[in-house]
């Protein structure tokens, strides 16, 4: 992204960067820096058209892939291959840093859209849970 790096404030308090768009890669993929604050996590999901790699900058993140748990450290990746159930969660106290991939690109219109411009904004769950939908997740049932 030649113009500057484009942030959002997602639920849960995790700031996401987007670094690069479908516009700056011809589609093939798009690539987002989010910082998860302490105890975050997010519910066991798919994404129905990207395939998603993550790599841990900073932090300690324990990734359920497949129904296999993976605990991970800074240095480490995993890739999701598109259609798998993962879920996510930040084991720390503190704030981490990971780099996401999403292959193809299209999943940043998702952050873009459900996203809060500045921290502390209101992020409304319903709607970010409808364009999470919209843009091809889909959420295991809870039971």
């Amino acid at each position: 992204m030649v113009d500057g790096v484009r942030a959002v404030w997602m639920p849960g308090g995790v700031h996401t960067e987007i670094h690069l768009d479908a516009d700056d890669t011809a589609g093939a993929f798009c690539l987002l820096v989010d910082r998860p604050p302490g105890g975050w996590s997010l519910p066991s999901h798919r994404h129905l058209h990207e395939a998603e790699t993550i790599h841990i900058v900073e932090g300690e993140f324990e990734v359920v892939r497949d129904g296999v748990s993976h605990h991970l450290s800074a240095g480490e990746t995993i890739h999701i291959p598109r259609g798998v159930m993962h879920a996510s969660a930040n084991l720390g106290e503190s704030l981490g840093r990971r780099v996401l991939m999403f292959s193809p690109a299209g999943l940043e219109r998702f952050f873009l859209e459900a996203g809060a411009p500045a921290a502390g904004d209101e992020v409304d769950g319903a709607a970010a849970l409808a364009a999470a939908l919209r843009h091809g997740w889909e959420f295991a049932a809870r039971g």
